[in-house]
């Protein structure tokens, strides 16, 4: 094995200390299964789950699910759960259901709040679906104005609707100051925000280009620079975490995944499904992962993950033994010299369904 710098030994340190004082976050996984869809019933391995209780069970015991990482494993997927006790967004896409009644649209719709508690907001505005997102902004008397807080609907009728209140965060920058002003009755809300902003991830150049042609009206950020990103970061399949950090960054309000032949249009902070429609496009047998671009070879930061983190220095031997290839470059060799890595189209359209929390979306 060959030596290590104290750095490097301290550095993967400090993240193994991190993961198991932290109380309020958990990693499990589960290495190589290969029934995607018996995967939420399965006892998983790792930090508090430690082969005694599967994601359900621990949805049960009040852990929320904070991220999701699938990859590629020897003989089949690896499923890390990122778990947190904290409050977090919480949207139940298995159960979406259409608006038969309006149409979605992706303009921005202005009110004011009518009623808050500085945790939950009323506004006049009905036949909302839950989890579109919104921006506050307080007015102060010298006429300038400040974004203090996101919301999300988490119900509606015919005439009003409920918000809930969340930092705003999308703005990244310790250099600035922030307000911890709370939003009051009579601040502005801006609904669907950035709506019309929005990124395609798409099997194939075909249904990258027949989605962006239905949905003509929106400003569509080329997916070319979100796998630029990827590669430099080393993340070859993007975690719901990741899309989300991105949109928040350029200024993306919704993601069109195309699943099969149906559009599902998620809103970037609440991954909520707002609406799907199917799309017509030329099939292919096998589609590209992560999803269509033109950037090539999006290899995996050996570092970035690491399963059994409470054995990490089996890991380092295994990355710093006499074979310097990463695992992903020893298991998909091929596709990676090749430039793309084509999979059989239902490993694309399971991740994806995985990232959204569907199980039987329509193909």
């Amino acid at each position: 094995m060959k030596l290590l710098s104290k750095t490097l030994i301290a550095a993967i340190s400090t993240f193994v200390l991190t993961q198991g004082l932290n109380a309020q976050t958990t990693i499990c996984y589960k290495k190589d299964w290969k029934t995607p869809s018996t995967i939420e019933a399965t006892k998983l391995d790792g930090g508090q789950c430690n082969g005694e209780f599967s994601f359900t069970q621990m949805k049960k015991n009040g852990w929320k699910l904070k991220d999701l990482k699938i990859e590629n494993g020897e003989k089949g997927l690896n499923y890390i759960y990122v778990l947190t006790d904290e409050e977090l967004i919480s949207i139940d896409n298995a159960k979406f259901m259409e608006n038969k009644y309006k149409k979605l649209e992706y303009s921005p719709i202005y009110t004011k709040i009518s009623n808050t508690n500085g945790e939950i907001a009323s506004i006049n505005i009905g036949n909302l679906r839950v989890g579109q997102s919104a921006i506050i902004e307080h007015t102060y008397e010298n006429g300038k104005s400040l974004i203090v807080a996101n919301a999300y609907v988490t119900d509606s009728n015919a005439n009003n609707s409920t918000l809930k209140i969340i930092p705003f965060l999308d703005i990244k920058q310790n250099a600035i100051p922030t307000s911890n002003r709370k939003p009051v009755t009579g601040d502005k809300v801006t609904v669907n925000y950035l709506y019309d902003s929005s990124m395609i991830i798409a099997p194939s150049q075909d249904a990258f280009l027949a989605t962006r042609e239905k949905y003509r009206d929106n400003d569509f950020l080329h997916s070319d620079l979100f796998a630029a990103k990827l590669k430099v970061e080393g993340e070859p399949l993007p975690s719901k975490e990741t899309i989300q950090e991105f949109a928040a960054t350029q200024n993306i309000g919704t993601i069109f995944f195309v699943i099969g032949s149906t559009t599902y249009i998620v809103d970037s902070k609440t991954f909520a499904i707002l609406e799907k429609g199917s799309l017509a496009y030329n099939f292919t047998q096998d589609e590209k992962m992560p999803f269509y671009t033109r950037i090539e070879k999006i290899e995996k930061n050996a570092f970035d993950t690491v399963l059994d983190y409470e054995n990490w220095l089996g890991f380092l031997k295994t990355f710093l033994g006499d074979d310097e290839r990463t695992e992903e470059q020893i298991l998909l060799e091929d596709e990676l010299e090749s430039g793309a890595l084509e999979v059989k189209g239902e490993i694309y359209n399971n991740y994806y369904k995985t990232i959204l929390g569907l199980k039987n979306a329509t193909k």
